[in-house]
């Protein structure tokens, strides 16, 4: 999968062990597993990077990831 935008990510030396172990037995590369788990992250928790503020907003679909859920 060819990345237009592209930036770096450091990892300990443990969670790069991991990465690598997760790579073998899925037949992925890291960087495909480090964008699934993002995703997967953000899809199930929609609300985790939102800051706080007084207004009780509470949306009904995500506007971070809109383009799945045409």
């Amino acid at each position: 999968m060819v990345a237009k935008n592209r930036f770096s990510v450091s990892f300990s030396d443990d969670e790069i062990g991991l990465l690598e172990r997760l790579s073998t037995h899925s037949h992925k590369s890291k960087a495909e597993l480090v964008r699934s788990i993002v995703s997967k992250f953000i899809s199930e928790n929609p609300e985790a990077f939102r800051r706080k503020t007084d207004v009780a907003v509470k949306r009904t679909k995500s506007i971070l990831l809109a383009s799945e859920e045409k």
